[in-house]
């Protein structure tokens, strides 16, 4: 899929990954629309895609929020008339541990995760439907979500939960004759931005935001319906998925602290 001159959402964008792809996107003349909870920061990344040519709107709010999704996407109907591409980016990942994280910790992490993929989803669909050309809803998942990890747990459970709505999503598409309307999950491994730093994670083959930023666009222009980068973390998740459970549980915990 093309993605020059294109109406773009993307949420989460005033840091991180989503930070980047959106500096990446905006040397292309779109229009970029932004939307997350630190009104300062926005309004930085807003003033460097206009510098690089392309137009953008913020709009600041809490994904979690139902009602600050439906109204961003009507916004920007209003405005463009349309959304071509669609970037969910809303995420947190913090260490955590399942014998000893409070409820409202686990559950908070999952809500973050998964209810802002929701909360946008459906507007977003229901806008897509009746459009005509082809159209992306690509996620920002992870190389966790495929089986569990320690230290992560509430993370992978979210995301694996994401990865499967949308898979769902994607066969419905296909059922119901929305032929049109691209569904795509990204799968980084670790990627070097600010909210991982000195998280006590161990992060092989760690990548730079700029990296992923254009490992996602690459994997927007292929229309891969699932994205994995970097190649090596990629692979190493998919050998693991399928090597005896005993094996990869004694892996996983050879690169797991004793303490936290």
């Amino acid at each position: 899929m093309d993605y020059k001159n294109k109406v773009i959402l993307i949420t989460g964008a005033s840091s991180g990954i989503g930070r980047a792809t959106a500096l990446a996107l905006a040397k292309f003349q779109n229009k970029i629309i932004l939307t997350a909870r630190r009104e300062n920061l926005l309004q930085e990344v807003s003033k460097e895609i206009t510098k690089l040519g392309s137009d953008c709107i913020t709009f600041v709010g809490d994904g979690r929020d139902e009602s600050h999704a439906e109204f961003v996407i009507q916004e920007i109907v209003k405005k463009y008339g349309k959304i071509d591409i669609a970037l969910l980016n809303i995420g947190i990942g913090p260490p955590s541990n399942t014998l000893t994280s409070s409820a409202k910790t686990i559950l908070e992490c999952m809500n973050i995760n998964y209810s802002s993929l929701i909360n946008f989803y459906v507007p977003l669909m229901r806008q897509m439907k009746k459009q005509k050309e082809v159209c992306m809803i690509s996620h920002m998942n992870s190389l966790a979500t495929y089986f569990g990890i320690p230290m992560q747990g509430d993370y992978t459970a979210s995301k694996g939960a994401a990865r499967l709505f949308l898979e769902t999503a994607r066969m419905e598409l296909e059922h119901f004759g929305f032929k049109h309307i691209r569904i795509q999950t990204i799968h980084p491994g670790f990627v070097d931005t600010d909210a991982v730093k000195n998280d006590g994670i161990p992060a092989p083959n760690q990548i730079s935001e700029d990296e992923a930023a254009s490992l996602v666009l690459k994997g927007i222009k292929k229309e891969w319906k699932e994205n994995r980068f970097p190649f090596g973390t990629a692979l190493a998740t998919r050998i693991g998925r399928i090597v005896p459970l005993w094996l990869r549980t004694k892996i996983l915990l050879s690169e797991t602290p004793k303490n936290f």
